[in-house]
């Protein structure tokens, strides 16, 4: 197949602004954690968490890409490359951050653990165990991460996947699954020992999905008009991103009402803990916009052919949704550690600053790297007239 070697040329502005954003962000982070010390570690763990689900999203649509044989997006698999090359530099952020914050959690007092839980949590949340697990979660994540990325490029001299890249997909999602539960469970959930959900897991999971989703739809756009993407990417694939972008946000709705739903229901004062401090007093309006930002507005907005099709409109639903992502751990955090309101202040802003420079900083990083290996084919199709199902794949 006749590909052709892309140079990845950014403006310096937009450099200049990544690193602008993210030095910014670090030191108004740094000046919230002295003012306010108590939302300094639940950003850093909200920021290291959102981190790494990047990573680990570019990871899973490379997965299932592989699995399924879909070949209409391979023109733009630089994108999904780039995303899990951020992994090895976002796991070990987390690890540093969840192991210096182990005395945050409530469990980490033997006595109060002791009084509110049963034995098999007692011993599940020890300190010792607890962070052994942390690093075995993420050292298997970098591994797949760095595994993946060079089986993927190595699919460009075979034109397809390869069987060593089909195996590591597999391996991939088996190992996932299980271990993203876990660490949900562990990280988030143990915030609030007394409490459970056995959709959490699932639920992180649709979080970390449909966020990839947007990502890679924001980025592949972004590129398209002003990258090397521009003559390689159709109307059509614009209207499968929009697609799978409307579908993984009515996911991840469906397992939020599971969720809920089932807590609602049993109504047993263990369950409902959760809730019951998120949709009373100011937590609730925030409760209801991630409803809306991550399900009702994408979902009325992208129902339409056409806009599923338009950039523009592409674009803001992606943004949207990236937003959703963060307030959506926001929900799962600060309630749990910050009192009964919520606040936006230097911590928080500090800290969505320092992850979007950063988070660009190593994705572009990490594309020119996987364009130098992965060149892209040169689209038949770029004046965006439809093409037909047939010729897609």
């Amino acid at each position: 197949m006749n590909r052709e070697a892309v140079v990845m040329r950014v403006s310096p502005k937009v450099v200049r602004w990544l690193w602008a954003s993210a030095v910014v962000g670090g030191l108004a982070l740094a000046l919230g954690g002295v003012l306010q010390p108590q939302r300094l570690w639940p950003n850093l763990l909200l920021l290291g968490f959102l981190s790494v689900g990047f990573g680990l999203g570019g990871l899973l649509l490379i997965a299932f890409r592989d699995l399924t044989g879909a070949r209409w997006n391979d023109s733009f698999r630089c994108v999904r490359e780039a995303m899990a090359s951020a992994l090895p530099w976002t796991a070990p952020v987390l690890a540093v951050i969840l192991i210096a914050g182990l005395s945050s959690y409530p469990w980490s007092q033997a006595s109060t653990l002791a009084e509110e839980t049963d034995w098999f949590k007692r011993w599940w949340l020890e300190p010792e165990f607890f962070t052994t697990r942390t690093i075995s979660y993420l050292a298997i994540w970098v591994g797949f991460a760095v595994s993946m990325a060079w089986a993927s490029r190595r699919e460009a001299a075979h034109d397809g996947p390869t069987r060593t890249s089909i195996r590591l997909s597999a391996a991939f999602l088996v190992v996932f699954s299980l271990t993203f539960w876990l660490a949900s469970a562990d990280w988030i959930m143990s915030l609030e020992p007394t409490w459970y959900s056995t959709v959490f897991g699932v639920y992180n999971f649709g979080g970390v999905l449909l966020s990839a989703q947007a990502a890679v739809t924001l980025l592949t756009v972004w590129l398209r008009q002003r990258g090397p993407l521009r003559n390689v990417v159709t109307r059509d694939q614009l209207h499968d991103l929009g697609t799978l972008l409307l579908s993984f946000s009515c996911f991840w709705m469906y397992i939020w009402f599971c969720q809920y739903m089932l807590i609602w229901y049993t109504n047993i004062p263990e369950e409902t803990s959760h809730y019951a401090s998120r949709i009373h007093g100011l937590w609730a309006p925030l409760f209801y916009a991630n409803i809306a930002i991550n399900w009702a507005i994408p979902f009325a907005v992208l129902l339409p052919r056409a806009s599923k099709e338009s950039a523009g409109i592409l674009v803001k639903v992606s943004l949207l949704v990236l937003v959703g992502r963060w307030l959506d751990v926001y929900l799962m955090i600060l309630p749990s550690t910050s009192g009964d309101a919520p606040a936006i202040g230097l911590c928080e802003i500090g800290a969505m600053g320092l992850i979007v420079g950063a988070l660009g900083l190593v994705f572009l990083h990490a594309l020119r790297k996987s364009l130098q290996f992965s060149p892209v084919e040169p689209s038949r199709h770029a004046d965006d007239t439809p093409v037909s199902a047939e010729a897609r794949r």
